[in-house]
């Protein structure tokens, strides 16, 4: 039976992937790679987007210090990204994310060839139902850190695994080294250390007792810290837009400490009853069902029973992983909907598992078929196959329109309708505001020169500049404002601006001895 399911195509079980990936094998990646490379390009934001993304699109071209934790590996990398000869530095910055989801794509199809036996198959299906999930597909195509995130995940897990059934220590120190430097991108790749702990003691314990081998995954770890240098240098440097200044104020290295760990999730976190964390339980899976719809959630189980009853460490270490940032992200903020990209890489673990549950059904009518006469049973397999590899075209459908941002263009032309009109050096009262003066600041910082000074200015600050800089504001920061910090007095007087409805222009202050002018 056994050779019969060979010669359908259908690996032999427990057939381990240690020797070198053969030729087609690594085209079956290629293919994951492009296929989803592709479409995140055809639904690409073209430009400039608003709040985070506009501000992770110009951070690197001025080497600044984003909000916190500063993160440097993904400035490294926009900084490469900014060396092609192509597009806007917005587009650059966009291509070089949908860039990474691909390659995170690619890596989990790796994934699943190893823990299926080279189904190919059922891999290349399995990273594709990752590659157009909503939330991830709707990451991957403009500015973000959530694709990067997947990358270092998918290659750390990649790695761990790869070493976990071929004992090569150089997998080890891969996978160490780029767990460490993941941090340099995103700090939840801290909730699964005890998985990685896990697999390493599982797999080989005795190299964590060995001097030598502790010295190089130490090394690998203080390599991966080092790149925080980037952010003590850059804040000493006081770049046009410094976080680090606009939370602590001077450069300071208790203010830095402080910076890197006072509590952002202070009261966000473990604020719901045991009967609550069931319910976040079944939100959860609510929501892989949307992401894999029902085919893909049935499949995913499917895969988690097929790889636990084996008995083996590789799920149990990539189930931890997912557990432990599917809690994370469920717990984050009380159930903020902005946590829920926290989830991508739980996302990406169940297409694993996805993955390994077409291979066990394509394993299961191999089996059914074996001893039947060729001429049934190699047409029923292909065709087995094709649905197999059909079965991701129904989340692009689904999802195409959803995620598209091909034409989306408001950001960059409220941005530029501001910034062309508005006068050199000016001084933007933001208060509460955050999408439009990010997508503001990126103009003035990089399109058209017009900024010098980058802070969120409240209003109590900004009469020092009266006389000296522009100053503008929004109309309802001083008639409907949402909070005191963001209040504009009712004695500052507001030219609105015709270009932009909404927007005004601080052009004095009513005082007891007359009006004091802004303007220059």
């Amino acid at each position: 039976m056994e050779r019969r399911g060979q010669r359908l195509g259908i690996p032999k079980p427990g057939q381990a992937l240690s020797d070198p990936i053969a030729l087609r094998w690594w085209a079956g990646g290629l293919a994951a790679f492009l296929l989803s490379l592709s479409v995140y390009v055809l639904t690409l934001l073209p430009g400039v987007g608003w709040g985070d993304t506009a501000k992770l699109q110009y951070i690197a071209y001025i080497w600044g210090i984003p909000h916190r934790f500063g993160y440097p590996l993904f400035i490294f990398l926009s900084r490469l990204f900014l060396l092609l000869p192509i597009g806007s530095v917005a587009y650059r910055i966009n291509l070089m994310c949908a860039v990474f989801g691909a390659g995170a794509v690619a890596l989990t199809y790796l994934i699943i060839l190893r823990l299926t036996d080279r189904d190919w198959v059922a891999a290349l299906s399995g990273a594709l139902a990752f590659a157009f999930c909503r939330t991830f597909w709707g990451e991957a195509n403009h500015a973000e850190v959530y694709s990067l995130n997947a990358l270092m995940v998918a290659a750390v897990a990649l790695a761990l695994v790869a070493w976990r059934q071929t004992r090569k220590l150089h997998l080890l120190y891969v996978g160490v080294g780029l767990y460490a430097l993941g941090y340099g991108n995103h700090m939840t790749m801290v909730t699964w250390l005890p998985a990685v702990l896990f697999v390493i003691v599982a797999t080989d314990y005795r190299v964590l007792l060995d001097p030598k081998k502790l010295i190089v995954l130490a090394g690998l770890v203080f390599v991966g810290a080092s790149q925080y240098l980037y952010v003590i240098i850059r804040a000493n440097q006081n770049p046009i837009h410094n976080e680090i200044r606009n939370e602590m104020g001077s450069w300071s290295w208790s203010g830095w400490w402080h910076w890197m760990t006072y509590s952002r999730f202070e009261g966000q976190f473990f604020g719901y009853s045991l009967a609550e964390q069931i319910d976040l339980l079944r939100h959860f899976l609510d929501l892989l069902q949307q992401q894999f719809y029902r085919w893909g959630y049935i499949l995913g189980w499917i895969g988690v029973w097929e790889r636990f009853r084996r008995k083996s460490v590789e799920p149990v270490f990539l189930g931890s992983i997912g557990a432990a940032v599917a809690f994370f992200a469920m717990n984050y903020g009380r159930g903020r909907a902005n946590g829920l990209v926290y989830l991508i890489p739980a996302y990406l673990i169940f297409a694993v598992f996805v993955g390994c549950g077409l291979a066990a059904v394509r394993r299961r009518v191999a089996e059914l078929l074996a001893g039947r006469p060729k001429t049934l049973a190699r047409p029923l397999m292909l065709s087995v196959a094709l649905v197999v590899l059909a079965m991701p075209a129904y989340p692009l459908v689904k999802n195409y329109s959803r995620v598209d941002r091909s034409h989306y263009h408001e950001p960059a032309n409220f941005a530029r309708a501001f910034v062309e009109n508005a006068e050199p050096e000016f001084i933007l009262i933001s208060g509460m505001q955050y999408n439009e003066p990010e997508a503001i600041f990126y103009v003035a910082t990089v399109e058209i020169p017009k900024l010098t000074l980058h802070q969120f200015w409240q209003a109590d600050a900004v009469e020092q500049w009266f006389g000296i800089r522009p100053i503008y504001c929004w109309e309802i920061q001083q008639t409907e404002p949402r909070s005191l910090e963001e209040r504009i007095p009712e004695e500052y007087i507001l030219e609105p601006l015709p270009y932009l409805p909404g927007m005004a222009r601080i052009t004095g202050k009513q005082t007891e001895d007359g009006v004091l002018w802004a303007a220059r």
